[in-house]
């Protein structure tokens, strides 16, 4: 898709200036963790309507993709309907053994040193800068230098909460990302650097399980 990247910021200019259209776009970029080289019609489109309108959404309280951005998302509604129609018929599969999910990793946030291994663990992911697990009555938090941030990720969780259950949060956080995962009666939070792969830390997190099922 030649010229999609320009195509873009200058669609978010109707919204903010040509600076905070590019930094919109780096932000969503990082965000989806995908190689803009790879993508069809298709592929753009889902990172427009997806992760880039919600970047746009945390700064503007817009619903919908309007004017310019609009016009884009219907040439590429457009676009990935020829690709899909211009596809050959796909051959039957060979029928192979079942497939097995993998089970997730069960952890007993009634033990202290369960918590403290999760905790250990996710803090070497590589990016990480912080990370916070926090309970009822228990707090497993490694946040240097952004110690006050323990209770605004609690305030966030519980109104996520609120609103309607939720997988994973992300955003921006100073030079950096915060992503928050509810795990059980728990909140499991990572503040990650700028360069960090955040469809690697998202699926770290959604690997995770409380014991008894509650995720």
């Amino acid at each position: 898709m030649p010229q999609i990247e320009r195509l873009i910021i200058e669609a978010l200019t109707d919204y903010v200036s040509p600076t905070a259209a590019q930094n919109i776009y780096d932000r969503a970029l990082r965000r989806s963790a995908v190689n803009p080289d790879a993508l069809d019609a298709a592929g753009w489109l889902q990172f427009v309507t997806g992760p880039l309108l919600e970047e746009l959404r945390n700064i503007l309280p817009i619903r919908e993709p309007t004017g310019s951005l609009r016009r884009l998302v219907r040439t590429l509604e457009e676009s990935a309907q020829k690709e899909a129609a211009a596809q050959p018929a796909p051959r039957p599969a060979r029928r192979g053994p079942p497939t097995i999910d993998a089970p997730r990793l069960q952890i007993d946030l009634s033990d202290p040193a369960a918590r403290e291994r999760l905790a250990s663990s996710l803090a070497r992911e590589e990016g990480v800068s912080g990370v916070l697990l926090q309970g009822p009555d228990y707090q497993e938090a490694r946040l240097p230098g952004v110690e006050d941030l323990v209770p605004i990720l609690a305030v966030v969780n519980s109104l996520l909460q609120k609103q309607k259950p939720y997988k994973i949060f992300y955003s921006v956080f100073g030079d950096g990302h915060v992503l928050i995962r509810p795990l059980g009666p728990a909140l499991v939070a990572v503040v990650a650097k700028r360069q960090a792969n955040l469809g690697r830390l998202m699926h770290v997190l959604n690997s995770y399980e409380a014991k008894g099922g509650q995720s």
